[in-house]
């Protein structure tokens, strides 16, 4: 590990002590309250992935990548509101951001899409941070991985200390590296914001599913990429 990166790295494991004392109450806090904007700090978008009519991949035993994406980008907000961050949800429940639900699906997804492009056109002091799910055809595909945007330098920085972040502190063993969002991810693709994805893992992977259905681990990977956002910010990007 570089040592720029163990030193912010341990800057970010500092504020835990505050977390956990704070956590209890954080959890009775309603999320739709962090959506407060002050210029003067930076603001961070936070994307829980797909949700309401869109359920994103689904595993072998039917979960949902819409719901798991919902509780780990919950509890990222919450961590970052309460370390000083202004954060911005796309959606704090399960809903998609479409703008008439009685279109037809492909409709609404590309309303929804918009709508959540729009959002971080909304915020100019921002970055964008959205939380996915993977899935392959091979059920041997493991781990997380980033994919930041071509359009803004800073996207690979951010996606680069998130990546480290989650090896770091869950996956030791993870050797993939972040990659380039395509046209596939379009978010990605649009963002003129420093903006990435993050895989938190895959759904046909045995061992991934069981950890991402977990409600520690889940909170676990919560932290890793709060990490991650904040060591990109202690190191001045």
């Amino acid at each position: 590990m570089k040592p720029a990166f163990k030193k912010a790295l341990m800057a970010s494991a500092s504020l835990l002590l505050i977390l956990v004392i704070c956590y209890p109450v954080i959890k009775s806090k309603n999320t739709s309250s962090v959506n407060v904007y002050n210029a003067a700090r930076p603001v961070v978008i936070i994307d829980a992935g797909h949700g309401g009519f869109d359920g994103g991949a689904v595993a072998n035993d039917g979960t949902m990548e819409k719901d798991i994406n919902l509780e780990i980008a919950t509890v990222l907000s919450e961590m970052l509101f309460f370390s000083g961050y202004d954060v911005v949800m796309t959606r704090s429940t399960d809903t998609g951001t479409e703008d008439d639900s009685n279109q037809s699906i492909s409709k609404r997804k590309v309303s929804d899409i918009k709508n959540r492009l729009n959002i971080i056109n909304s915020y100019e002091n921002s970055i964008f941070v959205s939380i996915h799910l993977n899935k392959f055809t091979s059920s041997s595909a493991s781990g997380a991985q980033v994919f930041y945007s071509k359009n803004n330098k800073k996207s690979f920085e951010l996606g680069n200390c998130i990546q480290l972040a989650v090896k770091s502190l869950l996956q030791n063993d993870n050797k993939r590296v972040i990659k380039q969002g395509t046209k596939n991810t379009y978010l990605l693709y649009h963002a003129t914001k420093p903006a990435v994805i993050v895989e938190c893992g895959f759904l046909s992977n045995k061992n991934d599913l069981a950890l991402l259905k977990n409600q520690q681990y889940q909170k676990n990977m919560a932290y890793a990429v709060f990490c991650g956002i904040n060591n990109y910010y202690l190191n001045g990007v």
